[in-house]
């Protein structure tokens, strides 16, 4: 048998009968599709070319492929029917054999005569595909029309339409083009005052200068921002944000938003932009507003998967800027460009180093927890960084990284195809600054502010502390005369202060979390959640009982009911709970403090409990002394490790349900022996905090000294310096560490001499006849005489130190490496060169797309071969070079485009008096004959439903809005949170960009978007407010006359047009009839299904109606559409 190329056998996977198999249309886009990868333009495998119906017929090495007429004499029939599957195409590993119907669909194509057409082009050489070779400036061209021209893309156009036999609308009305040119500027309709000031401006000028306000407006950046927020595929952070962990994208990444916001308002050039987002870290590595940029490239972050990030990388920048589907190339050769798989891992070689990081931008931001990464900076700048310099790159064998070929390591570089300048990587020495962030005057400086607050701060503690011995010698001082003065009750507290059965509710409560409800003498959290809380807004004595009873109900697992004391927050309490878990159950004490949470093993205290039985926890509570008694029994004399605040007493439950049945708080009268051991504890402090003082004085000269010696060594230093710098840090350092060591040496004292004293009342108390159990005073006694000895090892330790002649201490924070590879500054340039025969065009096609809502390459993010032609080929390479020549600044091609007689076209073809011959000719107006309307984006709906009824917020920056608060946030749309988990319903009802993948906006009409505008709280909402303020700016009295006006305002403030002679008269009567049927229901809500309202009706039938007038015109079509 004869040997026959690969891939012949995909000329049969055209699922039609055999009469209506045809050529063009089945045939040749099939192999094109299939077949091209190894029998096209690109290659020909054993000399066989698929991609004509000649170069079929004429064959390769092996003859033939197809005998006309004759499919049993075909060698295509013959390879693809093979038993032996060594020799059947396609081969095994290269795709399925082909089904019974699709073989015989083959032999019909084939005994039809296997014919093509006798004009048939045979594809040029990819090489010289129009996208590869580098544009250069074509002429304008000569038009008939010249008086039509005002600016040569004008030429363009008309030059096309003439050549086809079109004709050009007329020019839309003044008031259109204007609020189309705002709507595409600035993403807002231009208000009543623009829209009135413009029609009466009657000079040459009047377009230009509307035009150029527009261009210097901040919202203008807004708007363009977003939509190459698009393009480069913007997200917040996602994951699973209700534990706080990131899984893809940075934190903070909002500050590449707010990059690119700023980076076009200042007119930044295009291919600086480029090179900010590639490499601003090489480029700029100590500019903290330079390295936003690289937010770019860490939004391709993924926590779990290295080369997924990487592919994402790679195949995301090639789409972005060069319009390349590099993706097509990670497993095999490219099947359309020339592109090798080996071109693809060596652009990856261009990123392999690279990593992220978030540097911080001030000394006490401060850290919160990442659910799997730890400790995480809650602001700073997320950047790029070259990390590991020496990493290899290897090709991954059918593009799977379990098998890399590790014998070719491959260097950078890019598609020779391509061509453009020739790459050379010069690595690149990071100022210091740049690895060592906390060089930073700005950190530096702030370490010193904050040792130097930490010191002030030990100051007042001391006074205070001070203070509080004074308070106790004249409270010992007054209390005979306060006992004399008091009634108590038997057991020697006062008068309750907290007394509550739940049979009814009582205001002093407060819900911060969960479902409470009071029920029949019981107050019942049934729903199970972590830490479902309710607090009394009191503020209890020091000293107290408390009594609290309840009933743990089955649901939940640990099933822990409690309640705090000394409550502030959610973070800082103390706290007494049971735990009626399935395993185990016991009774404890833990503490809350800044948020973390403490359970000491001398606090805690196994006893049975059993789901459904009544318990009463009664607690004492003396200074730092607790005791707990369960169901009567004595179960815990215990030593509170935290410090004592004052707070507010607090029930909760976690991980279960429970009934509350009575809680009971009364103030502990003192005795005298509390008295002096509260005073005791008070000159304890004062110790303590002369202790701390010193620890704090100690910190600071540290820093003091590390930073200076910091500077020395690598900013500025001679060596006698860096040496002398080095031993005053170290000797600075090493005696911080002894203060420190000092101070938990008196901690562990004090805490031992309390636990003593206890231990001590408690022996009295069994004297006395009293029953105790002293177990966990004994256990307690035992800890604290460890953590003493510990301690003290500590400090002997320091002490040690500080006489050792070592030079390290240490550093300010953390480091990097001192170098970058410069390999993504140097891909960066080629992507940004005038030379490169992408660049400027994807930039072109791009803006182009968003003004006419038709790109001129409608295969925006492919210009490879098996991507669309352009309309325009001559009007795209002069815009690319009107961008290159304008040193690459994107509002000069704005001005060209929105001032010319293409984009000033009316989109109605009433306009147009051969409108049904274009019609005909380009229904589809490839051809710009007329304007095209197009629905505005998502973000553009709600941010004009605001603007016009003068609510929205235009402030500017800052992080992300939670997506959940769109009805209450005002702020422009851009700036509320959008990952692929997390969009506003809103914008997602009106096509909300999908982060993946965003090169062009899926568009949609569907009746939910007509829906969404008529029920959304938020539109309601605006109707209201701005029906009010029109009404309020008309001065008319005469009803029909003021009725005239307020219609027209508000025509003209959401359509930005006046209404017709209809629909003035449309209009009266719906408010004649409105305000007859609002009558006697003036305070119903409007009909909003379950949407949430935050402004009243009118309770006057006519201001109702009005507002339902309004709500009507932002339901208009010409509202939402862009003419």
């Amino acid at each position: 048998m004869r040997l026959f190329p690969a891939a012949v056998w995909l000329l049969v996977v055209v699922p039609a009968t055999a009469a209506e198999v045809d050529y063009q249309r089945d045939i040749k886009p099939l192999l094109l599709h299939k077949c091209g990868a190894c029998h096209g333009a690109l290659r020909q495998q054993a000399g066989l070319r698929l991609d004509a119906g000649q170069l079929i017929r004429k064959g390769g090495e092996s003859g033939p492929a197809v005998e006309p007429g004759n499919s049993a004499a075909s060698l295509l029939l013959e390879r693809v029917t093979e038993t032996d599957e060594t020799l059947r195409m396609p081969p095994t590993a290269e795709g399925e054999a082909l089904t019974a119907d699709k073989i015989t669909l083959l032999k019909d194509r084939i005994n039809q005569g296997a014919k093509s057409p006798d004009d048939e082009q045979i594809p040029e050489d990819p090489a010289a595909f129009w996208s590869y070779q580098s544009p250069s400036r074509p002429a304008v061209p000569e038009v008939k029309s010249k008086a039509w021209v005002r600016t040569p893309i004008d030429a363009f156009i008309a030059s096309a339409r003439e050549q086809h036999g079109l004709v050009a609308s007329a020019e839309a009305r003044p008031e259109v083009w204007l609020r189309r040119v705002y709507l595409d500027l600035i993403g807002l309709p231009p208000t009543r005052e623009e829209l009135h000031e413009f029609l009466g401006d009657t000079s040459d000028t009047a377009y230009e200068s509307v035009v150029d306000r527009l261009l210097s407006r901040p919202e203008y950046g807004e708007r363009w921002g977003r939509h190459w927020m698009d393009v480069w595929r913007y997200s917040d952070w996602y994951g699973s944000r209700s534990i706080n962990e990131i899984r893809y994208s940075q934190r903070h990444i909002w500050r590449w938003r707010d990059w690119i916001v700023d980076s076009i308002n200042a007119d930044k050039s295009y291919d600086r932009m480029i090179l900010e987002m590639l490499a601003g870290d090489e480029l700029a590595p100590a500019d903290p507003d330079v390295l936003r940029a690289t937010g770019f490239l860490g939004r391709n972050w993924y926590k779990f998967d290295r080369n997924v990030w990487m592919f994402e990388t790679v195949e995301q920048t090639s789409q972005a800027f060069l319009g390349l589907t590099l993706r097509c190339a990670r497993c095999h050769d490219h099947k359309y460009d020339p592109i090798s798989q080996e071109e693809y891992y060596r652009f990856r070689a261009f990123f392999e180093p690279h990593d992220v990081r978030t540097d911080p931008l001030a000394a006490d931001t401060a850290m919160q927890k990442d659910a799997t990464l730890g400790m995480v900076l809650t602001d700073g700048v997320s950047r790029t960084f070259d990390k590991e310099l020496d990493t290899e790159t290897y090709l991954f064998q059918r593009g799977d990284n379990r098998y890399p070929d590790t014998s070719h390591p491959l260097t950078p570089g890019v598609p020779a195809s391509l061509g453009g300048p020739e790459i050379t990587i010069q690595p690149i020495s990071l100022p210091p600054e740049a690895w060592y962030p906390y060089l930073r005057p700005e950190l530096s400086d702030g370490l010193i502010e904050v040792a130097t607050e930490k010191t002030r701060e030990a100051e007042t503690a001391l006074q205070t502390a001070k203070a509080a011995v004074t308070t106790r010698e004249n409270a010992i001082a007054a209390f005979e005369s306060r006992v004399a003065r008091t009634t108590t009750l038997a057991d020697g507290t006062l008068q309750p202060i907290l007394v509550d059965d739940f049979s009814t509710r009582q205001d002093v409560w407060k819900v911060l979390s969960g479902d409470w409800t009071w029920e029949k003498g019981q107050l019942a959290q049934r729903a199970v959640s972590s830490f479902a809380t309710i607090y009394a807004d009191v503020t209890h004595p020091r000293d107290f009982v408390a009594r609290v009873k309840y009933r743990t109900l089955e649901a939940g697992m640990y099933r822990s009911v409690g309640f705090s004391f000394d409550f502030i927050d959610t973070g800082n309490s103390q706290d007494v709970y049971t735990s009626t878990g399935d395993a185990a159950q016991s009774v404890q004490a833990f503490h809350r403090r800044d948020g973390k949470q403490e359970y000491p093993q001398a606090g805690i205290v196994k006893t049975p409990l059993r789901v459904g039985e009544v318990n009463t926890v009664e607690v004492t509570v003396r200074g730092q002394q607790l005791s707990i008694t369960l169901n009567g029994e004595p179960k815990l004399d215990y030593v509170m490790p935290v410090p004592r605040r004052d707070g507010k007493f607090a029930l909760w439950v976690h991980n279960g349900a429970v009934e509350f049945l009575e809680v009971e708080l009364r103030e502990l009268l003192p005795t005298i022996e509390t008295l002096r051991r509260e005073h005791q504890t008070a000159v304890n402090q004062v110790a303590l905090a002369e202790q701390q003082l010193q620890t704090a004085t100690a910190e600071l000269q540290s820093v003091r000294a590390r930073v200076a010696a910091e500077r020395a060594r690598y900013l500025s230093g001679t060596e006698a310096e860096i040496a002398d710098a080095d031993a005053t840090a170290v000797q600075a350092e090493r005696e911080l560490a002894v203060a420190r060591a000092s101070e938990g040496v008196l901690k562990a004292e004090q805490h031992l001499a309390s636990v003593i004293a206890l231990q001590e009342e408690q022996a009295e108390a069994k004297q006395s006849g009293e029953s105790t159990d002293s177990t966990n005073h004994d256990k307690a006694r035992t800890e604290a005489e460890q953590q003493l000895m510990a301690a003290r090892k500590v400090f002997a330790q320091a002490e040690a130190d500080r006489e050792q002649k070592d030079s390290s201490y240490a550093p300010l924070g953390e480091q990097y490496p001192t170098t970058s590879t410069g390999r993504r500054l140097a891909l960066a340039r080629w992507i940004a060169s005038p030379q490169n025969p992408r660049t400027a065009r994807i930039a072109v096609n791009h803006i182009w797309l968003r003004h006419f809502g038709q790109a001129l390459v409608p295969s925006v993010a492919n210009f490879g071969l098996n991507g669309k032609s352009p309309s325009h080929p001559e009007l795209l390479d002069w815009l690319a070079a009107e961008l290159v020549d304008h040193e690459w600044r994107m509002k000069p091609i704005h001005r060209q485009i929105v001032l010319s007689a293409t984009y000033r076209q009316s989109s109605v073809e009433e306009d147009n008096p051969a409108a049904e011959q274009c019609r005909s000719i380009d229904p589809e107006n490839k051809w710009l004959w007329k304007m095209l309307s197009r629905r505005m984006e998502a973000e553009v709906v709600r941010d004009s439903v605001l603007h016009t009824a003068g609510s929205l917020d235009l402030t500017r920056g800052g992080p992300e809005i939670a997506e959940s608060n769109e009805q209450t946030d005002f702020r422009r749309s851009l700036y509320f949170r959008n990952t692929p988990n997390e969009k506003m319903p809103f914008l997602a009802t009106f096509d909300a960009p999908n982060p993946n993948e965003c090169y062009r906006r899926q568009e949609s009409v569907v009746p939910q978007q007509a829906l969404a505008l008529m029920n959304s709280g938020l539109a309601v909402d605006q109707a209201r407010l701005l029906a009010k303020r029109l009404v309020s700016e008309i001065e008319d009295k005469a009803p029909d006359a003021a009725e005239t006006k307020f219609i027209t305002a508000a025509f003209e403030t959401i359509l930005s047009r006046e209404p017709d002679s209809y629909e003035l008269d449309v209009c009266r009567h719906f408010l004649k009839q409105n305000s007859e049927t609002s009558k006697g229901t003036a305070s119903a809500a409007f009909p909003g299904g379950d949407q949430t309202f935050h402004v009243s009706p009118s309770t006057d039938p006519h201001q109702r109606a009005r507002e339902n007038l309004i709500h009507v015109l932002y339901n208009h079509n010409d509202f939402v559409t862009i003419r």
